[in-house]
């Protein structure tokens, strides 16, 4: 569920008020079966509406920046550590973050690191075929007031065949 902001409930009031002068406007038909088939297109219409504006709202007013971020492994449990600090940096409250991690292991190729890797077309349950990516979404925090910041802790599965692996962060709010 989203956090609504004021925007949102105006959102919403303007396509409740258009959905009830489409109502309106169709009540003046004679047949029931236009009549329903009218109101439902309506309904249809402000409903994906709403949704699209809403969805596109909540991108643009739910701002939030990755401010710092360290990796520590923990090898008597066979994870790493991810901390940091997540700023809102809107003018409205965010409901959630998540932090999407991916953990990159390089392969090398006679020397050099490549992070390209070909794949067979028809590599059906490849047996011993270990990944070089891992990718995993944690929920961060919570409840983010504006110009505030909160610090996270994510404990993630370390991959025993990973040596010096990369991290990469991506911040998802709503």
């Amino acid at each position: 569920m989203i956090f609504m902001t004021p925007l949102h409930w105006i959102v919403v009031a303007v396509f409740s008020v258009l959905f009830f002068m489409l109502v309106i406007l169709s009540s003046s038909e004679k047949n029931t079966k236009t009549l329903i088939s009218m109101i439902f297109s309506s309904f249809l219409l402000v409903v994906v509406g709403t949704a699209f504006s809403l969805f596109a709202l909540d991108k643009y007013t739910k701002e939030a920046k990755l401010l710092s971020s360290s990796q520590i492994r923990d090898h008597s449990s066979e994870s790493v550590i991810i901390r940091g600090k997540i700023k809102n940096i809107g003018k409205f409250k965010i409901g959630y973050c998540n932090v999407e991690v991916r953990m990159i292991n390089p392969r090398k190729r006679g020397g050099k690191i490549s992070y390209f890797t070909p794949s067979k077309s028809l590599s059906f349950g490849s047996k011993g075929a270990k990944g070089s990516v891992v990718e995993e979404e944690f929920l961060a925090v919570k409840n983010i007031e504006p110009k505030k910041s909160k610090n996270f802790k994510i404990v993630m599965d370390f991959p025993p065949h990973f040596s010096n692996p990369e991290y990469k962060l991506k911040l998802f709010c709503h």
